[in-house]
Order: C-alpha cells, then structure tokens, then sequence
C-alpha cells in the first residue's frame, strides 16, 4: 500500500486572496483619502505658526524687562559713582581752598612781621663769680716722713723709768720735733708719769700754747732736755690723754717706748687702752706716735704704737736707739 504524502500548509489559497483583497481595498482608500490629509495638513500650519509667534513674542518681552531691570540696576550703580566722584572732587576742592587760605595767611603774618623792626637782644648775663673759697691748708710740718696740715701742736713725753737709757734718743726726736716748726706753729711740750703719788703732768707753758719763734723754740728745747732726766715709774697714758684730748692743740706727737702698764691705766691691756684713748678723742685730734728704744726686743710696743696712731688720723714712726733701757 503506498503512503501518502502529508503536506502542512499554512494558508490556502483562498487565505491568499483575502489577503490579497484587503490590501487592494487599503490601497484604494489611502488613494482616496490622500488629498483631505494634505488639506488638514495646510490648513492647520498657519495656525501654528501664530502660536509659535505669539510664544517667542512673551519670551521677548520677559527678556526685554530682565534686561531692562538690569540696565536700571547698572544705571543706579553709575549715578552712585558719579555722586561719589563729585563728593570726593568737592572735598578736594575745598581742602585745596584752605589750604590757600592758610597759606596767605601765613605770608601776611611774614609780611607784617617784616615791616615791624626787630627788638635788639638783651645783653647777656653776666656769670657770677665763684664765690672764692677757702684755701686747704697746707701742709707745713714735716718730720722723717710725718706730716700734718695742722698748726696747734702738743708733743707728749712718755717719762717711765724704761725710758731710761734712752735720754739721746729722746731729746734728739723731741728736738726734731720742735725744729720742723714753722712760724705759723704754735707749740706745748707735755711730761707724763705714774709715781707712787699718782699721776703726774708737766708741761710748758703751764697753759694754752706758745708761737713758734726763736725765743719759744730754745725754751720749748730746753724744757724736753730736763724732762729726760725725771724718768720713773710708769707709763699713765689714759690719765696723760684724758688732760691732753681736753686741752688745747689740734695733733698731739706721742715719743714713748709703746709699753703701757696695766697697773698705771685702770688694769687695761695695751689694745683696750687704745681703744679707750680713741673713744675718748672721737677723732677731735690726729695722734702721731714715735716709738723709741730698743723695740725689736718687744714685738707688742710697735704694734701698740703704730695701731694708736692708725685709729686717731695719725702717722707711725720708729727711731732705733744704740743703748739699753734700764727695763731690758
């Protein structure tokens, strides 16, 4: 038995020409219909194009009023500038006339001063003179290195009996002393011990003090030879000072060996005498000291001599003696 064929097919032939039919009637009334298209087409252009005017119009216009503000603000702006210009020119201006103003003022007053004759100057003052002052004393008195401005002079002997042995020594000193004296020096001469009935003072003059002359001189020589040869017993240096510091002289000349004895001033060693004698002058007198004997043998008599005299204004000397003291 033979097979048959089996074919699908999708459309028949009458599928076709109803297919066929309808594009045939679509073309048709697409013909038909095409000049009422073209009609709607031109008809409703001119239209469209009154809108599009119409719109691009009010945009304008909105443009045209922005730009106006715009001008305006830049108007404003300029006229603020413009009246700041005239006020600053104005200010100018009137500085500029002020100026002027006080310039011809100035030159009026320099005419005006110029027309009037300028006062001759004072004459000048006349420095005043320094008052003339007093002259500083001179210094007049000079003995082996010592030297004083002053013109009241006391020499003071120390008479203990370890001047003993020492006569030359001292008459030599005193004489120097009273030698180096100039006219405008006036003099005493002071003898001091302790005896068994005390304390014991001579001098010359028996008061105040003699102008330094030729006549004065030999007696003041004179006296201080005849005191050497009353040594004894010891030394009354604070009684001694005590009647001298009270007295009259302005530099007292100490000739001493430099060995004061407690027993003779008060129980006091030698550096409290010292101390007491400064006290009691408070530096009213300069107190000179020359120390003569045989003081290399008594370390405390240079030390006594050269400190009394360093505490009271006054100089220190020392005069080696070629003999022995009675109280080596």
């Amino acid at each position: 038995m033979k097979r048959r064929a089996r074919n699908i097919e999708i459309f028949s032939l009458s599928s076709v020409d109803l297919f066929a039919a309808a594009m045939g009637a679509f073309a048709l009334l697409t013909i038909v219909l095409l000049p009422y298209y073209k009609k709607v087409l031109v008809e409703r252009t001119p239209e469209n194009n009154i809108a599009d005017k119409a719109f691009a119009e009010g945009l304008s216009l909105v443009e045209t009023q922005e730009k106006r503000k715009a001008l305006e603000v830049k108007r404003d702006a300029q006229k603020r500038n413009v009246s700041d210009i005239e006020s600053r020119e104005q200010k100018l201006l009137n500085e500029l006339r002020a100026a002027e103003a006080s310039l011809e003022e100035k030159m009026a007053k320099a005419e005006a001063a110029r027309a009037i004759p300028l006062p001759e100057p004072p004459e000048p003052i006349p420095e005043p003179k320094p008052a003339p002052q007093e002259a500083e004393p001179v210094i007049t008195f000079r003995f082996l290195g010592m030297k004083t401005k002053k013109d009241d002079i006391v020499v003071a002997m120390d008479l203990n009996k370890c001047m003993g042995g020492h006569e030359d020594s001292v008459n030599q000193s005193v004489k120097r002393i009273i030698d180096s004296l100039q006219d405008n020096h006036a003099v005493r001469v002071v003898g001091f011990q302790q005896t068994d009935n005390g304390a014991r003072t001579t001098s010359w003059p028996t008061s105040g003090l003699k102008r330094i002359n030729t006549s004065n001189r030999r007696q003041a020589i004179s006296f201080a030879d005849g005191l050497t040869r009353q040594f004894g017993g010891s030394a009354s240096m604070l009684d001694a000072f005590d009647e001298m510091l009270d007295g009259p002289g302005e530099a007292i000349f100490l000739v001493s060996d430099g060995l004061p004895n407690p027993a003779a001033n008060n129980g006091l060693r030698p550096n409290a005498v010292i101390r007491e004698i400064t006290r009691m002058n408070q530096g009213r007198k300069e107190i000179h000291t020359v120390v003569v004997g045989n003081y290399f043998d008594y370390k405390g008599t240079v030390e006594f001599m050269e400190k009394l005299a360093e505490d009271n204004n006054g100089q220190f000397m020392a005069l080696a003696s070629g003999r022995s003291g009675v109280c080596d």
